[in-house]
């Protein structure tokens, strides 16, 4: 089957790319003496195909001319921009995309055959929390109706919340539907998962554009030496990185879940582009989704960024030391570690890749931010920074150690990548990490790097950040250090386009059911990993 376009965000009354961004751009070479036809010609094609934009970036050698990117689909007649109306305007119908649905034959947290719809839905028409979805389940036999209650993960600014709703339904689940007012639309489930690769998981908020190879392999190799094992959601990734990746899951160090952008694809009624208006590439929604899988497989669940690094210092294993805690703590609901800035020297190829080296030129600068990990049991739904509907005084702030947060990389013989844009403050190293476990973890770095693929992928792996410091500007502008005006994300972030440099990126078949009141549904299936579509959010 074909798979459908990805999905981005169109403007229904015509404004400039420059505030959507979402446009593919493209350019076309054209001879000089044919110039004055060609330009003719174009002018007419431009207005009824497609727009095409240029974009030069400058990097450390010369500039780089973007590439012919993914065109962009037919406006849908339903899309609203009103920047004014985004967070105040009630419509008639709310639309909900459902990212993932699992059912549980058994749980200890939910009971027997158990259903569990996470989902994105419109939270401005009216209150979804404890909302209570209609869903038939049938098996081989037999149907029977039955309703989810809804809890939310979200944010002020944003138009869509996170919604994870639970349920239960009859044993040996073959057929899944929502209903809404009598309508109803199948939609694919998964089982849980009950056994684990590693008691401890670490979910790992939605990569896109990724190409910090280096980080990856710090913590890939980090969690492995402490018993955790990586669970990481992927939208786009730069090609080779995207094959030392799945090397590393071949090994077992860690699972790649393809993360989707959110489209509908036959609305049917008025929406807001649900992508710019959810917060943060849903990470919500992806650290719900590794919860759900996980619940009632893994011990903990830690729910962290990519350069989020971890190190025990009490005990030897993950396990060991959360285990401690919660000991002390029977009634504690989730552990709260501190995220602390560190600037690291990155090394600029895979043969020069040392662990020695890279701990040695830890430098620390003050906390910004926080992480937890979580008993599953004790959560149907989590956020970025926790869940929304745990008592704060149930939290254990841990003191130490904190998570080493790798926000400022330096490359060899390189500026600083984030200088012009800020100036943190970094002062000696004071943090704790053994020295036995720096020895363990350098040893295990060097016999991956004589894997045969892996020494065949290094020599073509990044040499620089490209998009990391365009992805950092753009924040700082949008959101980073100041009040909250709008909803972050990366939706209005330009990414241009690099001639030898290539993407893998999500694609799915995008699926809408009915346009009903006062849910229509939306969903994805037969997800694949492309090399089409160019490196973009």
């Amino acid at each position: 089957m074909k798979s459908k376009s990805l999905p981005f965000l169109n403007d229904e009354e015509q404004e400039t790319a420059s505030k959507l961004t979402y446009v593919r751009s493209g350019s076309k070479k054209m001879f000089l003496v044919f110039l004055v036809f060609l330009f003719c010609l174009y002018s007419v094609h431009s207005f009824t195909k497609n727009s095409e934009l240029r974009f030069t970036r400058q990097d450390s050698e010369n500039s780089v001319d973007i590439l012919e990117g993914t065109t962009a689909p037919p406006v849908s007649e339903y899309l609203l921009s009103k920047e004014s109306d985004r967070l105040t305007r009630k419509l008639s119908v709310s639309h909900a995309f459902v990212v993932s649905a699992y059912f549980y034959p058994t749980s200890k947290s939910l009971g027997e055959n158990a259903i569990a719809l996470n989902m994105v839905a419109d939270s401005i028409n009216f209150d979804i929390s404890n909302y209570e979805y209609s869903f038939v389940g049938s098996n081989e036999t037999h149907s029977e109706t039955g309703l989810a209650v809804s809890q939310t993960e979200s944010n002020k600014k944003c138009r869509y919340a996170s919604s994870v709703a639970n349920g239960n339904t009859l044993e040996n689940l073959t057929k899944l539907e929502l209903e809404s007012n009598g309508t109803r639309i199948e939609i694919p489930f998964k089982i849980a998962r009950y056994t684990a690769p590693k008691p401890v998981i670490i979910c790992v908020s939605p990569q896109f554009v990724a190409e910090q190879w280096s980080i990856f392999m710090m913590h890939a190799h980090t969690a492995h030496r402490f018993g955790g094992h990586m669970h990481i959601y992927v939208t786009s990734i730069i090609h080779e990185y995207f094959e030392l990746m799945k090397e590393y899951e071949r090994q077992g160090y860690i699972t790649m879940e393809m993360w989707l952008r959110m489209k509908f694809d036959q609305p049917g009624s008025s929406f807001f582009e649900p992508n710019l208006n959810t917060e943060l590439r849903n990470q919500a929604g992806a650290a719900s989704d590794c919860l759900l899988q996980y619940k009632e497989a893994a011990e903990y669940i830690a729910f962290f960024d990519m350069n989020d690094l971890l190190f025990p210092v009490h005990y030897p294993t993950y396990l060991e030391e959360f285990n401690a805690i919660w000991t002390q703590k029977p009634n504690v609901t989730s552990l709260v570690y501190k995220q602390v800035e560190h600037e690291f020297l990155n090394p600029t190829s895979l043969s020069e890749y040392s662990f020695h080296e890279l701990v040695a030129s830890l430098r620390t600068s003050s906390p910004r931010s926080f992480r937890v990990v979580v008993k599953p049991g004790l959560h149907n739904s989590i956020g970025i920074h926790g869940s929304d509907w745990e008592d704060p005084k149930s939290r254990i702030h841990v003191a130490s150690p904190h998570i080493i947060h790798l926000k400022n990389p330096v490359w060899k013989n390189k500026t600083k990548e984030f200088e012009h844009i800020r100036d943190p403050r970094f002062w000696i190293f004071n943090e704790t990490i053994h020295q036995n476990d720096v020895i363990a973890i350098h040893d295990d770095i060097l016999r991956m790097k004589e894997n045969k693929k892996i020494s065949r992928i290094g020599p073509s792996l990044p040499s620089e950040d490209f998009y990391l410091p365009i992805i950092f500007q753009c924040f700082v502008s949008q959101f980073y250090g100041k009040p909250l005006e709008e909803c972050p994300n990366a939706e209005k972030c330009t990414l241009p386009q690099r001639k030898n440099t290539k993407c893998m990126h999500t694609n799915a078949e995008y699926i809408s059911g009915p346009s009903t009141y006062p849910f229509t549904f939306h969903y994805f299936r037969n997800p694949i990993w492309s090399s089409e579509y160019g490196c973009y959010q």
